[in-house]
């Protein structure tokens, strides 16, 4: 298949003024390295010279994960240029749930607003990709006629990107003792991605209140908020921002802490659990491949998570249990391998609904 792939990464940094946006930049980076692997030609629109084969009309389908104004209009055109050969398949990381208190106020009129938004945006597309069932049910809530399918598939991750390297405990620990004065033998709990409202920075703190041996760690761009000052007048409790080889967090850090209030997916609890961490997590939709008290610990209220920590880290049987249980249902659920497969298929997929819609017109 021939393959024109709509992103805008750089647009969303711009506007938010970080290194990373997390999920979407590291799936899309994904799938367009996957999909040229198995000898599918992609043109990375806004990033590369376009080549022979789409000046030549050759195109069979155009790919967006972004949902920005600017990949709305770059997708419309493209789909008018090419609507004799190409299907569209929306990547839709994006739920009205997923970005309520963060990229926009969680006030009822920009959540209408973005709902709308969404349905034009999404409503472009033969086929949409969808990280999870929860998402999947968010994206068909939006619907008022069922148009497009919609698939849940995990963003899913390379897994031997995340083999463990003798080097990336000690240089984690290193960076924290000469930053943060983090005693080289300290017990180091973290949390990882970008530090919105849905986050719960407020929880991650309150926790930290009842471990004041333990160092409470938050790793990924900091979203400047009210939460976040409130955290940093605890002793235990640092913001290191952006942290260039995230592996080094992981297998530097002795239990990872998701205080979540709402998720699409969650990668980092999926690179947590590749990386052999024991997991503390809030009990979300998303979160269903691990199970409470089998892979993980599960948290529907403060005295939860504190719970967990202390099971976690005094009980090494359980320890143990969880976190071989989380490892196995990640290598089992969220293997990029297994996830390249379904993509392929699904875009052929919607090569063909496109075809249908066509002949019925």
């Amino acid at each position: 298949m021939n393959i024109i792939f709509v992103e805008n990464i750089k647009f969303y940094k711009r506007f938010t003024k970080i290194k990373t946006i997390g999920g979407i930049e590291t799936n899309t980076k994904d799938v367009i390295i996957e999909l040229r692997k198995r000898k599918n030609p992609v043109w990375s629109f806004n990033t590369e010279e376009e080549p022979i084969w789409v000046k030549k009309g050759n195109v069979d389908l155009i790919a967006a994960s972004t949902f920005d104004p600017l990949t709305f209009i770059q997708v419309k055109k493209l789909k008018k240029k090419f609507k004799h050969s190409a299907a569209v398949v929306f990547h839709a990381h994006t739920t009205v749930e997923d970005l309520a208190g963060n990229f926009l106020p969680d006030k009822p009129i920009f959540n209408t607003i973005f709902k709308i938004w969404l349905k034009i945006l999404y409503g472009m597309a033969h086929l949409l990709i969808t990280p999870s069932d929860f998402s999947k049910t968010c994206l068909e809530n939006i619907q008022t006629t069922t148009t497009y399918p919609i698939y849940a598939v995990s963003n899913g991750i390379r897994i031997k990107e995340f083999q463990e390297k003798k080097e990336y405990k000690s240089n984690f620990r290193k960076f924290l003792n000469s930053k943060y004065k983090v005693p080289l033998d300290a017990k180091v709990i973290i949390n990882v991605g970008l530090s919105w409202k849905k986050k719960r920075v407020d929880i991650f703190g309150k926790v930290a209140q009842s471990f004041p041996d333990y160092y409470f760690v938050w790793v990924g761009p900091i979203n400047k908020n009210s939460d976040i000052e409130n955290a940093l007048n605890l002793n235990n409790v640092i913001f290191t921002g952006f942290y260039d080889n995230i592996k080094e967090a992981y297998y530097g850090a002795d239990l990872f802490l998701n205080t979540s209030s709402v998720e699409n997916q969650g990668i980092p609890l999926i690179e947590a659990a590749i990386c052999k961490l024991p997991i503390v997590a809030s009990d979300l939709p998303a979160y269903d491949w691990v199970k409470h008290n089998e892979s993980c610990y599960k948290a529907n209220k403060l005295e939860d998570y504190i719970e967990g920590i202390k099971k976690i880290i005094s009980d090494s049987i359980f320890r143990r249990k969880i976190v071989e249980n989380a490892y196995n249902s990640a290598v089992e659920l969220h293997d990029f391998n297994k996830i390249g497969d379904k993509i392929e298929k699904l875009y052929k997929k919607a090569k063909l609904i496109k075809k249908i819609w066509d002949n019925k017109r």
